[in-house]
């Protein structure tokens, strides 16, 4: 089987993909860098103690950036474009109008805040200095984050990559040109909202761009459809946010207790634990994104052969680096440490031993995390709702409180691993028991037993005759009428004729009970749909550009 077609989406959606997670993660792990360097260890703990609200950014971009455009590739995989475009709409409104009463709420507030975040007297300062441009960011940088993702399925990823690098080159330069002169606090945070709001301005060049398929609509805001719309965008949304959600929670409750037992040290090392896992997510939740970002089109259309062939992909590649970061921190915990330059050694060797410790957590977290975002891209929110729960705040948190009074401050650092572990046993038994009720299902990834039998993939080229030649001999085998056949045939000419040379046709056969599917992908000229319109009766054939190429669709009844 040739993979061509989906390893190629995969590949172009990856890069972006990562960089939009790290650009709505790296701010913190930046700044910290820098402000340890430059300022000292009470300002890491001051970010530390700042952390459930630079996480509720995250939030935002997953509970309407991902939520929405789950419902806008759906709505275009079913050839409807003015869904698509009202569930966009709307996601760039939610994200600009939570990320702003934030903001304002923040501004108002930021002092009663910093006290109730359980700031010390020597990080309160910090903070506050530290908050003075956060207000802004937190706009600029939730709108340039969900835009991005948007970008990034509309057949514009390099485009989305460069606005993602922009932000954070700048955010680095800045950081180390108005720490390095003494600046202050607050300069961390202007580095980041300039970084973003040149970011944001660049987007403008999407928004001109005659080629986009996703556009504002004004029918997004008639009253009935807002409200019905925006439910379902939080609904999709939520199981992805809900991990930020609990970690806000997980963090606020976190700093509370290291406050408590710990003090200044627990805050810091804590501050570096979750440094070095933004560093791990950036792998692990980008390849989970972009997996979901493909999952509906595939999962949708019922094409198990190619959605088992990326999450292959997805598991190898995640594992690969979680394993070679695992062994950097166990072999070498002091040269992540050396970023920080920190002066005091009972915090470096405390926090070596800490990072030893929860440096497990990478590979253990790897697969109840995937399957959080994959659950949600298949619409099976109660499932991904649960795992999230307790993968990223009941288990982590009561092992916490448990295994510190059980063995002392090691346990702290090993309830994270554990609870991964706890989860993932929790997952496995539970889709079990699901399956029991549902048993057209196998696996964790849901794929339907029957149907998998009855599909058939064909990769087509200009000048691969086999292929085409197998295609149209599997559907005379389905027994498939004459003009079914030539219909396809005549498919087949249309597209390779009036696209360049070499251009990939990803043919998917499926056969129903009913009926026999056929869906088409290939990476061609999108003027080339009008070829195919032209040549075609009017409804015969359904047309949409979806993540970046062609589908075309063809059934034929058996009855």
């Amino acid at each position: 089987m040739n993979f061509k077609i989906a390893d190629s989406k995969f590949r172009e959606l990856l890069l972006p993909t990562l960089l939009i997670v790290m650009a709505l993660n790296i701010s913190s792990v930046v700044d910290s860098f820098f402000v340890g360097r430059f300022i000292g260890e009470y300002a890491v703990a001051a970010i530390d103690l700042l952390e459930p609200l630079i996480l509720l950014v995250t939030v935002f971009e997953w509970l309407f950036g991902l939520g929405g455009q789950i419902l806008s590739l759906n709505k275009k995989a079913e050839f409807d474009s003015d869904g698509s475009d009202r569930y966009f709409t709307l996601a760039m409104l939610l994200s600009f109008l939570a990320s702003l009463i934030m903001a304002i709420v923040c501004f108002v507030y930021m002092d009663p805040i910093a006290t109730l975040l359980h700031a010390t007297p020597a990080t309160k300062p910090l903070i506050l200095q530290y908050a003075t441009f956060l207000y802004g960011c937190f706009v600029v940088s939730t709108i340039s984050g969900v835009i991005t993702q948007y970008i990034r399925v509309d057949g514009m990823p390099n485009f989305a990559s460069f606005v993602i690098i922009l932000a954070n080159v700048i955010n680095i330069i800045l950081d180390y040109i108005f720490l390095s002169s003494g600046m202050g606090m607050a300069s961390a945070s202007l580095a980041s909202f300039i970084g973003y709001t040149i970011s944001l301005v660049v987007c403008i060049y999407y928004l001109r761009s005659p080629k986009r398929t996703f556009r504002f609509v004004r029918s997004a805001l008639k009253l009935k459809t807002f409200i019905s719309h925006s439910i379902e965008i939080i609904k999709i949304g939520f199981p992805g946010a809900s991990i930020g959600i609990f970690d806000v929670i997980f963090v606020y409750l976190m700093n509370a207790f290291l406050a408590s037992t710990l003090g200044d040290i627990g805050l810091t090392t804590y501050m570096l634990c979750m440094d070095i896992l933004v560093i791990a997510s950036i792998i692990d939740v980008g390849i989970s994104e972009t997996l979901t970002s493909i999952v509906p089109i595939y999962y949708t259309k019922h094409d198990y052969v190619n959605l088992k062939h990326l999450i292959k992909i997805s598991l190898i590649l995640s594992v690969a680096f979680a394993a070679a970061l695992t062994v950097f921190i166990l072999v070498w915990p002091q040269g992540f440490l050396a970023l920080y330059n920190f002066h005091h050694q009972d915090i470096v060797g405390f926090a070596e031993h800490a990072l030893q410790l929860y440096s497990f957590l990478f590979l253990l977290s790897i697969l109840p995390s995937m399957l959080v975002f994959y659950y949600e891209a298949i619409e099976r929110t109660v499932l991904s709702t649960v795992l999230s729960t307790l993968y990223t705040l009941v288990l982590p948190l009561a092992l916490v409180y448990i295994l510190y009074y059980a063995i002392g401050s090691d346990g702290i650092w090993i309830a994270f691993p554990l609870a991964c572990l706890l989860s993932t046993v929790f997952v496995i038994i539970t889709v079990k028991i699901i399956q029991m009720r549902e048993p057209k299902y196998s696996g964790l990834f849901f794929i339907e037993k029957d149907l998998e039998e009855k599909t058939r993939n064909f990769a087509l080229t200009d000048n691969n005759t086999k292929e085409r030649d197998e295609c149209l001999q599997h559907l005379k085998n389905l027994n498939a009428n004459e003009e079914f056949c030539k219909n396809t045939n005549k498919i087949f000419d249309v597209i390779l004729d009036t696209n360049p040379s070499g251009t990939y046709v990803e043919v998917l056969v499926i056969d129903y009970d009913e009926s026999i599917h056929l869906d088409i992908k290939y990476n061609g000229d999108q003027e080339n749909l009008k070829h195919l319109k032209e040549n075609f009766p009017e409804g015969l054939l359904k047309f949409a550009e979806v993540l970046g190429f062609n589908t075309i669709e063809y059934e034929m009844k058996k009855s």
